[in-house]
């Protein structure tokens, strides 16, 4: 959402490279690996302003894991497997003068090399999950901003009580996945339900209170 809100702002195009978009694309080692990012980099460069976004940061530049000893067989198809590449094109294409600007968005920054991190990006900037409040807005705006119709008796604070450690983007996911032209089709024999919403939202990460 953040970056669809700097996006907008800034009025820049989006390439979206991020473990789950790019899994499966581009296969074949590393010199897939770097006909992707040239491509990425050289499109971003011609239509900037351009913003490169990586969610799931973590799973690029992954903290290395304690009490294993000895080489481990690196996986081609690992979403690491972009980041060697990624710095090379970085250094080689992006400076002062380049209206290109490259996001990464974790919600588990301990599972990535802070290292790594700090290395890459030029600066960390920190948002806090959302409130009870934010999340029982957000739920009524994403749900009618697809379409669907909520009756006044829907127990939106239900909603907004079980979503608690889970992200904004997270809230949004749910209510497409759940808010298909199907259902919006039985919208008026059928209404809402919060059992319907509660599926799609355990399938991303929730993060406790005494996690942030």
């Amino acid at each position: 959402m953040v970056v669809n809100a700097i996006a907008h702002e800034t009025n820049s195009i989006v390439l979206d490279i991020s473990p789950n978009f790019i899994d499966g694309k581009y296969p074949g080692g590393k010199k897939k690996d770097d006909e992707l990012i040239a491509t990425v980099m050289l499109v971003a460069k011609e239509y900037q302003p351009s913003i490169i976004y990586i969610d799931e940061a973590e799973k690029v530049w992954p903290a290395k894991k304690k009490g294993k000893k000895g080489k481990k067989k690196k996986d081609p198809s690992a979403p690491s497997r972009i980041k060697k590449t990624l710095a090379k094109w970085k250094a080689k294409f992006i400076d002062d003068g380049t209206r290109v600007t490259i996001i990464g968005c974790t919600s588990e920054p301990d599972a990535g090399s802070k290292k790594e991190f700090k290395k890459f990006f030029d600066k960390a900037l920190y948002f806090p999950f959302p409130d009870y409040s934010t999340r029982r807005l957000m739920w009524k705006s994403f749900i009618e901003e697809k379409g669907g119709l909520l009756k006044p008796e829907f127990p939106l604070s239900t909603l907004a009580h079980i979503s608690h450690g889970y992200s904004a983007g997270s809230i949004r996911i749910a209510c497409e996945k759940v808010l298909t032209s199907y259902r919006l089709k039985q919208m008026r024999i059928r209404p809402l339900t919060v059992q319907e919403f509660i599926g799609p939202l355990s399938l991303y990460y929730s993060t406790m209170q005494d996690q942030y």
